[in-house]
């Protein structure tokens, strides 16, 4: 995978070559314990809503809240996580352990709700789960990232880690979504669309949290070497707001957060609605979803490598709005194109997949950049920091990104919850009329369409290139 990624002698290929792809791999495998979240992106709405019976708008509004709390504890987080001095552990490690070990504790808990409880108690159920799901995820995800610079300290050979980062992000994701749709949702008798059968979540969870559990084990042993360049000797930064004003002020990282958190206001509310668009705009059945989602997350990781040798060639932002237009042409022109201008039929569901392939392929192969570029951007901004002020920061640098990230995600994920009441969702059916299923598609593409100008332009105030490291 390091093939053609650095000019040999050059010092991003000596630190990569000093790595070696296994130990890559090992530290890029812990972005799967993402698998939880992707799974909650997915299903929790629609789990909620008709299978706990919890009206739209109250599912709606834990979701958001709880991405709300989960992004505002990414700063902190990532804050801690550089001035944690373990002599043992470092400073990113004792985070993994302790966050992975509660992502896979409170993913079983989130969808093994009785389903003999009141509404209220079910929302208290999900809403203790989800926060401290979430918080855990963050415990886990924001000192990993930051990890993948620390491990090397080149301008190149940041993009490669979080090249394998980002694959390994995108492979949990398969699991997540693939796997949920292709096993656990596949149809029975007695339930031909496999997402209504309640006997399904909890095995579910349990057989998350197993994997969340062993790549946490993977990831740690096989950075376990790195800890003593992670001890790092500086002097405790204090956590005021003066310091964090000093990351806020740093240009190029506010041209990036404000970026993220345009693009995941529009993303995430077709995340959030997937299950909602398939199952009923569309009429799939869990099979049929896991193939639309096999082609976008298997574009996704293609693409990595791809991505890396196109930030090498044309620079990391460059590459990072031809991911843009790709992406955008995927997520808006599937719903536009069979839902609105009715150029494709939605029936029969075997010639629908087909014509929605296409589309799937161009969103992987632009939303793959995302897991991976803006991340190293992320890092070469704390490196570029770091020079001037000889403080390591790359966990609060990471932190305010994710926050950014995720906190548009909030704002998305309650639109959601408002949008199903809004076009006249009905809980306790498993049909929907003709103009909800209509609006369920297009909605979210209009909104992606109108946002996706002023995704450019923020972007294009990022400054960084690879001459200002040289």
């Amino acid at each position: 995978m390091t093939t053609g990624y650095a000019q040999s002698g050059s010092p991003q290929h000596v630190e990569i070559q000093a790595l070696g792809p296994w130990r890559l791999a090992g530290y890029g495998s812990g972005s799967m314990v993402l698998a939880a979240y992707y799974l909650v992106s997915a299903a929790f709405l629609f789990y909620a809503t008709a299978i706990l019976r919890v009206p739209p708008d109250i599912a709606g509004l834990i979701a958001a809240a709880s991405t709300l709390w989960d992004a505002v504890t990414d700063l902190p987080l990532g804050w801690l996580s550089d001035r944690t001095r373990s002599q043992r552990l470092g400073r990113r490690h004792p985070f993994l352990i302790a966050g992975g070990i509660a992502v896979a504790a409170l993913t079983v808990l989130l969808w093994s709700v009785p389903h003999g409880l009141g509404l209220w108690a079910k929302v208290a159920w999900l809403t203790a789960a989800l926060l401290g799901l979430k918080t855990a995820i963050s415990a886990f995800v924001v000192p990993h990232i930051a990890m993948g610079g620390d491990l090397v300290t080149s301008y190149d050979a940041r993009t490669v880690t979080q090249g394998y980062r980002g694959a390994f992000q995108v492979i949990g994701m398969m699991f997540a979504l693939i796997g949920s749709s292709a096993w656990f949702f596949r149809p029975t008798a007695a339930f031909p669309q496999g997402q209504f059968n309640p006997a399904v979540y909890v095995p579910m969870g349990w057989t998350c949290a197993i994997i969340v559990l062993g790549v946490t084990l993977l990831t740690v042993a096989s950075t376990w070497r790195y800890i003593p360049q992670m001890r790092a000797e500086l002097e405790h930064p204090r956590m005021d707001w003066h310091a964090i004003s000093s990351v806020l002020r740093d240009r190029n990282l506010r041209a990036l957060v404000t970026m993220i958190f345009v693009t995941e206001a529009g993303v995430q509310l077709t995340v959030a609605l997937g299950f909602h668009i398939n199952t009923f705009t569309y009429g799939l059945a869990g099979p049929q979803m896991a193939i639309l989602a096999a082609a976008l997350l298997i574009s996704a990781v293609v693409s990595q490598p791809i991505w890396v040798k196109l930030s090498r060639r044309f620079d990391k932002k460059s590459a990072l709005y031809a991911a843009i237009a790709l992406a955008g042409v995927g997520m808006v022109g599937a719903p536009l194109t069979h839902v609105a201008w009715h150029w494709f039929p939605l029936q029969p569901s075997a010639h629908l997949v087909a014509t929605l392939l296409p589309f799937q392929i161009l969103a992987g192969l632009g939303n793959g950049a995302f897991w991976s570029l803006p991340y190293a951007m992320v890092t070469d901004c704390a490196q570029a920091s770091s020079r001037h002020t000889g403080t390591h920061l790359a966990g609060t640098y990471t932190g305010l990104y994710i926050f950014a990230y995720k906190l548009g995600g909030s704002l998305s994920i309650a639109a959601s919850g408002a949008l199903l009441g809004f076009i006249g969702y009905q809980v306790n059916s498993q049909t929907q009329t003709a103009s909800a299923r209509y609006e369920l598609a297009v909605y979210p593409a209009l909104l992606m369409l109108v946002l996706l100008p002023l995704i450019v332009w923020l972007l294009h105030n990022y400054r960084l290139k690879r001459a200002d490291f040289s």
